[in-house]
């Protein structure tokens, strides 16, 4: 336990208040008191060693780990009393930062932009630094640049300063926003809940949902956000669909592998042969095939203008991917009928959590549709935003492409 402890504390804690102190000016535009800080230092110094290192001599009496009470015949007592006090003190410690970062907030000395003379490029702005940190991209000499810029090379060498650019303020910046603080909320009760409960993970889905779609919308009326092309010439919303999609070839490719490492290894049934109604799920991957085209249909039809046609393709591939899930619900409550279960066998479970997953995709994808119905309907869904309609449909037939390879490998792979 001793030595465990002086890892964790000596390794870990002292180097996150080491880098609190160190970047706590840039942070807030004030300094830390020091000699607060000193006193801090020290009276962490020292519980640290008071409440740990009585614990080499505790190992070594044979007093095992995690035990909160004992006999008092062990002779434990004395060296367990030394490290209680040494935890105190490290609470002590604590509790000085606390107020010390409480009166820098209040009375602060203000902060320079590089208070201690630093190398790297945060110490090139001011502190604390502005939205954009920087009024146009800082030159990179290497990887102490700031102090290369300051001081030179090795040889004393400075690089030679770039010209001033004619907009000093060319640096992109996203629109403020606080729904993704609200949808990372939403992430964190659903991960909680898969440890707690499932009640918890269905709210936090929602508030993730309806983040999502907020903060999706929340710009959608202002023309300047019609176009948001940056420096490598594809729009930012574009090239995001593009890295989530690549993300989630990962996710579908762990769970395919999945399913085929564990394939024919059950050892009671139902087993695959015995329950896939192949026929059905024919209908079903057609009727999703079906609604790709005309998701194609829907994004050519907005392209043009033709209001009529954009609501019938998109009302019509909505209607497909809700056939598609009538389909997986009827298959689903099938299996349960006949003994299989997310907890059966090794197939159940494989096969659930890869077909689910796919089905959750494509309700979202529904959803989605139907989002972008009622703003055609409302009249905010012209041709200048066939770019979202253009994002969705990028979306679709990946889901669409996903279904073909579990179809191929699931039902139709022997």
């Amino acid at each position: 336990m001793a030595h465990l402890h002086y890892v964790l504390i000596g390794g870990s804690l002292f180097g996150i208040l080491a880098g609190a102190y160190y970047w706590w000016p840039k942070m807030t535009g004030r300094l830390l008191d020091e000699r607060l800080g000193r006193l801090q230092f020290w009276t962490m110094f020292a519980g640290f060693n008071i409440a740990f290192f009585p614990q080499h001599f505790l190992g070594v009496a044979g007093m095992p780990r995690r035990i909160y009470t004992y006999n008092a015949g062990t002779g434990w007592t004395a060296w367990s009393a030394v490290s209680t006090i040494g935890a105190f003190i490290i609470g002590l410690s604590v509790l000085l930062f606390l107020v010390n970062a409480v009166r820098s907030l209040r009375h602060g000395a203000i902060a320079a932009g590089d208070p201690w003379d630093g190398r790297t490029l945060e110490w090139r702005t001011s502190s604390p630094p502005p939205a954009h940190d920087f009024d146009e991209v800082p030159p990179v000499y290497g990887r102490d640049s700031f102090w290369i810029e300051k001081y030179g090379d090795t040889r004393g060498r400075k690089p030679t300063p770039r010209p001033a650019q004619p907009d000093p303020h060319g640096i992109h910046l996203p629109a403020p926003s606080h729904w993704p603080v609200v949808m990372a909320l939403g992430i964190g009760l659903a991960a909680v809940g898969a440890l707690t409960s499932l009640g918890l993970v269905l709210i936090g889905v929602a508030v993730l949902v309806v983040g999502a779609f907020a903060f999706a919308l929340e710009h959608h009326p202002n023309p300047a956000h019609v176009s948001q092309e940056g420096g490598l010439g594809v729009d930012h919303r574009k090239l995001a669909m593009w890295v989530f999609l690549g993300s989630e070839c990962f996710l579908f490719g762990t769970l395919i592998a999945t399913y085929m490492a564990y394939k024919g290894r059950s050892v009671v049934g139902p087993l695959p042969h015995q329950i896939l109604n192949i026929p059905v799920t024919t209908l079903s991957t057609f009727d999703l095939l079906m609604s790709s085209l005309l998701m194609v249909m829907a994004l050519a039809a907005v392209q043009r203008g033709d209001s009529r046609q954009a609501r019938l393709w998109l009302a019509g591939t909505a209607l497909f991917g809700i056939i598609f899930l009538g389909f997986q619900a009827y298959e689903f409550t099938e299996f349960v009928h006949q003994g299989l279960t997310l907890q059966t066998n090794l197939f159940g479970s494989t096969f659930f959590t890869l077909t689910g997953f796919h089905g959750g995709h494509v309700t979202l994808g529904v959803i989605w549709l139907l989002t972008l119905l009622v703003l055609h309907l409302r009249g905010r869904l012209g041709p200048h935003d066939a770019l979202k309609v253009e994002i969705a449909g990028l979306y679709w037939h990946f889901v669409d492409v996903v279904w073909i390879l579990i179809f191929t490998l699931v039902y139709l792979v022997p």
